[in-house]
């Protein structure tokens, strides 16, 4: 596949950017968004160095059972990979800029979680932006468009290069009614996944630029 035609087209050549170029990368640097399927006004936004964010999840599911994953971004495999620092750098501009409108407390320590009052998805398109504003690039390509397509709606998807930002991005989306019966099997109620069941009937019902990163 020619990537430098893939991805040059409505992009730019990136470069390194000097301020993390003499941190060491390390193995396995993810963001990843998760819900609890009970609630879907909110959802937790962590990152871990973890080998696969489910692993993360499945540490979760010992004390929240509603606990699913949603979406997932695999920072070392972009071009030139990602640091502990920049990760660190990241979850502290997730906190301290109140991107996704603060984070709850923990009500016994008032301290910060990673849970936050926010719809998933809109949290994945802060992500997406986010990603693509502070420089990350897939395969030596910026994930921010410059150039003016007319093949889909760049407004829609803040500018984001889809084709380049799939390569690290994962959305996790399974048929509702095959999810459900699931649920039912694993003995919870309906009124518990009910808002998570709607959400993936409207998903799957939605148009092509909502669905444009399923895989």
């Amino acid at each position: 596949m020619d990537y430098d035609e893939l991805y040059g087209k409505y992009t730019e050549k990136a470069s390194q950017d000097p301020h993390y170029a003499h941190y060491p990368t390390i193995p396995n640097a993810w963001i990843y968004i998760a819900i609890d399927i009970r609630d879907m006004n909110m959802c937790k936004i962590g990152l871990t160095t973890k080998e696969d964010p489910l692993k993360r999840i499945s540490e979760g599911k010992t004390y929240n059972p509603f606990l699913e994953l949603f979406t997932t971004y695999q920072l070392s495999a972009c071009t030139w990979g990602c640091s502990q620092k920049e990760l660190n750098d990241i979850e502290n501009y997730f906190h301290r800029r109140s991107t996704f409108g603060g984070a709850i407390k923990h009500v016994r320590t008032q301290r910060d979680s990673e849970w936050f009052f926010n719809d998933p998805e809109e949290a994945e398109h802060q992500i997406d932006w986010m990603l693509a504003k502070r420089g990350f690039s897939v395969r030596g390509w910026y994930l921010y468009e410059v150039y003016t397509r007319e093949d889909r709606d760049q407004e829609k998807l803040n500018y984001i290069n889809v084709d380049a930002l799939k390569e690290i991005k994962t959305i996790f989306r399974p048929d509702p009614y095959e999810y459900k019966n699931r649920a039912l099997t694993a003995g919870l109620k309906d009124y518990q996944f009910v808002d998570y069941f709607n959400f993936l009937v409207d998903f799957n019902r939605g148009d092509e630029i909502r669905k444009i990163y399923l895989k």
